[in-house]
């Protein structure tokens, strides 16, 4: 497997490339234990089909005697791109309801380059939180997630990035905001609770993953902050668990 070399920085660890072969000493596993995760990360694909009409003018039904009103309609497609990780084998997915929210069409690509329908089965719009279904024969791999209420101001953390200027490249920042005492606005929407870091997030990259430096899930990327860079939000992992194992408990329930 590929790794990619890490540069130690004042804001935090960053890895450029994977295919450079000398990772500072201790970095290595944790750096090989985060690309492993690759296979439980899967690209978003959201698109939206709207149908509007636009006046030609009124016209007499001679069967009915009533004056109905021509119109041409027209569709519009909106295609919105983000990231996932797939947080339970059943094919159940963690992304942002901002990517996938009204959309009525979702495909999901998964690691090998797969492509499969996936549908909403729960919306968080308070922390920008949407899990998907996808539906396959086999058990998927699954990321597990870490105990995000160890997270500290201060802590190292690390990302791969999805937005095509950064895919498959790991790059990374600090805490520097914790999840009860942070709040970001994004698309009209409040969002509590959530960690504020130093990574920089771009178009595409919202859905990813934060990784602690022990190579675990602490987080799901979300926003940037906006009007500043280097600085964006991420949904704690505890926040996840919980809403997974109250989805699969609702779902158990109504077997």
């Amino acid at each position: 497997m590929k790794t990619g070399k890490i540069i130690t920085a004042a804001a935090g660890v960053f890895c450029l490339g994977l295919s450079c072969p000398n990772p500072v000493p201790g970095q290595h596993a944790v750096l090989s234990e985060i690309m492993d995760t690759q296979e439980a990360m899967v690209a978003i694909i959201a698109e939206n089909i709207q149908v509007g009409a636009s006046v030609r003018g009124p016209v007499l039904d001679p069967r009915s005697g009533r004056v109905g009103i021509i119109r041409n309609v027209q569709q519009a497609s909106y295609r919105r791109a983000g990231a996932g990780m797939i947080i339970h084998p059943s094919g159940i997915i963690v992304t942002n309801a901002h990517t996938v929210n009204r959309a009525n069409r979702i495909t999901v690509q998964l690691h090998n380059k797969l492509e499969m329908p996936a549908e909403v089965i729960r919306l968080v719009h308070n922390l920008d939180m949407a899990f998907l279904r996808v539906h396959t024969p086999a058990p998927l791999t699954s990321v597990p997630l870490a105990d995000s209420d160890q997270t500290r101001l201060g802590d190292q953390v690390l990302t791969i990035g999805n937005s095509p200027l950064l895919k498959q490249t790991v790059s990374g920042g600090i805490i520097i905001g914790l999840g009860r005492n942070r709040t970001a606005t994004r698309h009209g929407q409040t969002q509590n609770d959530l960690f504020q870091t130093t990574i920089n997030l771009y178009e595409g990259d919202s859905g990813g993953p934060l990784f602690n430096t022990d190579g675990g899930l602490i987080g799901l990327m979300t926003a940037k902050e906006t009007g500043a860079d280097h600085s964006s939000f991420a949904i704690p992992a505890n926040q996840i668990l919980g809403h997974l194992i109250k989805y699969l408990k609702e779902t158990n329930a109504k077997k």
